[in-house]
């Protein structure tokens, strides 16, 4: 038997912890897999995604402040914010993946 593949799957294949995310697969009332979330803290940026499918994943990236909690309400208008995409899961990974550590576009 062989996995399927997605168009995303490479990009998908970085989102490990060697890699520095730490992610969690989210689950309904039911036990039924809804969505999956990571996030990468590093020294300057912290990136974060939440992946509902293939047609549907958000990711941001904001200016690491380790010193404050950022609560969820906060992040969608947080001055922190200095890239955010809403989209298919393979585009918007792929651009994530494209930021530099040092340089947010």
């Amino acid at each position: 038997m062989t996995a399927q593949t997605y168009p995303a799957t490479p990009y998908l294949r970085h989102l490990t912890a060697a890699n520095g995310w730490h992610g969690q697969l989210i689950r309904d009332h039911c036990g039924e897999p809804v969505a999956i979330v990571a996030v990468r803290v590093g020294p300057t940026w912290t990136d974060a995604v939440a992946i509902g499918g293939e047609d549907r994943t958000v990711a941001m990236r904001t200016r690491t402040n380790e010193d404050q909690l950022i609560l969820p309400s906060e992040l969608a208008g947080s001055s922190e914010t200095v890239w955010f995409r809403d989209g298919r899961c393979e585009d918007v990974l792929a651009e994530l993946f494209e930021l530099q550590e040092e340089r947010p576009q």
